[in-house]
């Protein structure tokens, strides 16, 4: 009798289970785009049977607050390295911002899933809010910020991004508004018209590049892999 691998049998095991469980992950994103999430409309839309949902999940609420996790952690992959890149707070602002606007005018489902998530997944509101405020904290800090409090600002500049992430959702705007979009935020926080034109423009060139980068490293990591 041929002798069971146990330890193999249980790397086969455990991939499955992550292999299965980001299939309920992906679809979620997918359903909580497009409308209410359920555990039969997630289920349906993995192939699975509703018994294996709660095999990885105990509740929508587990799985809600998974999804804003892996969100979160997508968004600061995203943005950190540029924003990092970036001295000038309110420069940093208007890049960071532009990358996510493309980012979400690339694919309408992902700017529904942003749109949907910011305001109903706990976490994912306040992450957004929390890293707009340190580039506005940084710039009320060197006197260059007009409205009262920087916690103000990053309320109004969020309810101005989540509103373009819904319109871009909903195809009523597309990528040619982003540069719009970014100035207005800037005018929002006090910036002078011709000041936040050229912060704007900066931003693109900043968002051009880091994309060049992207594109580059991924090259490097495919003829790696």
């Amino acid at each position: 009798m041929a002798r069971v691998n146990l330890e193999r049998r249980a790397e086969i095991g455990s991939a499955k289970r992550a292999r299965t469980r980001a299939a309920i992950l992906d679809a979620a994103r997918g359903c909580y785009a497009a409308g209410p999430l359920t555990v039969d409309a997630v289920t349906q839309a993995a192939g699975l049977a509703k018994g294996t949902f709660y095999v990885h999940f105990t509740d929508l609420a587990s799985l809600e607050a998974e999804l804003g996790a892996a969100l979160i952690a997508e968004l600061d992959e995203r943005l950190q390295p540029a924003r990092l890149a970036v001295g000038d707070p309110l420069t940093r602002l208007a890049t960071a911002t532009t990358i996510l606007l493309r980012h979400l005018a690339a694919a309408p489902a992902r700017a529904r899933l942003a749109a949907r998530a910011a305001v109903d997944i706990p976490g994912v509101g306040q992450a957004v809010l929390v890293r707009m405020g340190e580039d506005l904290a940084a710039a009320q800090a060197a006197g260059r910020l007009a409205l009262p409090s920087s916690d103000l600002a990053a309320r109004i500049v969020s309810a101005v991004f989540l509103q373009a992430a819904r319109d871009l959702g909903l195809g009523r705007m597309d990528a040619r508004a982003v540069p719009d979009i970014v100035r207005a935020i800037l005018r929002a926080v006090g910036c002078a018209p011709d000041d936040a034109a050229g912060r704007a423009a900066e931003a693109a060139r900043n968002a051009d590049r880091f994309a060049r980068q992207l594109a580059a490293t991924r090259e490097v990591d495919l003829a790696g892999g």
